[in-house]
């Protein structure tokens, strides 16, 4: 993935070139991690982009920034109208998102106060892992390093400096020859993905975790429990043991960028018959008809790109 043919950025108020879209060396978050940010992605509905549950994913945006003390100095609409300008002017139908607030660069220190820098950036879709994997089944393994704690740092905040854990896990299990680490927390249960919720089917029953287990509270997750509550499903929040996966009829990840990603192994142990399983496929393909609207009763969800540019008091060009 490269961001040649991406011309346009949003920082502070303003879309800026790309190659002006650049940071002093004294940021902070640069230092020390003190950034939040959000993984969206816009779908062709009607050979026109939509933007995939903009409101939930910028809401959580806010919430992220307001536990690491940051005030996004922008109203959500005035966000949401400038991603829809990054799009509009990078051409973009089929692309993956990426809102960011950091502290800025006014000083240095574990203690120090600087403004919250806001910026936008788009770019078409990356793979997560490859075309085969996604079809038939990524391979999983459980990683030996765990997930932290809301003791530890607050598990449901999108922050920049938390991904340091998902980054080590997936470099470990990469180097292993699998494709997606398996972090468990630290009562050795499971927590979740490297950058991906957990969930498990047993008969018409699906199961998946919360934050009690250290997990971020993921937008695909939760749309995925009421998809599958809507197709008939029941739908279970609890406590997963390695055990209950290896035993489970079927298992898939859901995230933002791997959407829903059946499970085809755990560590070499074979998960269910066949891969991507029946219920599986069925959540995936539900899925797949809500983000790109043919399915009316999840129109909602669905951010629709204006064509124009849409007045807001921000967002001119340098």
């Amino acid at each position: 993935m490269t961001f040649e043919n991406i011309q346009w950025t949003w920082m502070n108020g303003e879309f800026v070139p790309w190659a002006e879209s650049t940071v002093p060396l004294s940021t902070h978050a640069l230092h020390y991690g003190t950034g939040v940010f959000e993984g969206i992605r816009s779908y062709a509905v009607d050979g026109e982009p939509a933007v995939f549950r903009l409101d939930a994913h910028l809401e959580r945006f806010y919430n992220s920034a307001a536990t690491y003390g940051m005030r996004i100095p922008y109203r959500l609409e005035e966000l949401a109208e400038a991603i829809c300008g990054v799009l509009r002017r990078n051409r973009l139908t089929e692309s993956y998102i990426r809102p960011i607030a950091y502290m800025g660069a006014e000083t240095l220190g574990i203690r120090a106060q600087c403004s919250t820098e806001t910026a936008i950036l788009a770019w078409p879709h990356l793979a997560h892992v490859s075309e085969q994997s996604r079809q038939h089944g990524a391979r999983l393994t459980v990683s030996p390093y765990r997930k932290f704690e809301s003791r530890m740092m607050p598990t449901t905040a999108k922050a920049c400096g938390q991904y340091l854990n998902s980054r080590l896990a997936t470099m470990e299990a990469v180097g292993r020859g699998y494709d997606e680490a398996l972090l468990l927390n630290v009562d050795g249960n499971v927590a979740e993905a490297a950058v991906a919720n957990v969930f498990l089917v047993n008969s018409r029953t699906l199961r998946t975790n919360d934050e009690k287990s250290s997990i971020l509270m993921g937008i695909t997750r939760d749309s995925i429990m009421q998809l599958a509550e809507a197709e008939g499903f029941e739908v279970e929040v609890g406590t997963i043991a390695v055990r209950d996966l290896q035993e489970a009829d079927e298992v898939f990840l859901c995230g933002t960028a791997c959407e829903i990603l059946p499970v085809a192994d755990l560590d070499g142990s074979r998960m269910g018959p066949v891969s991507p399983g029946p219920v599986t496929e069925q959540i995936r393909n539900a899925f797949d008809r809500a983000k790109t609207g043919a399915s009316r009763e999840w129109a909602h969800w669905l951010h629709r790109v204006a064509t124009e540019e849409v007045p807001a008091g921000i967002g001119v060009s340098r």
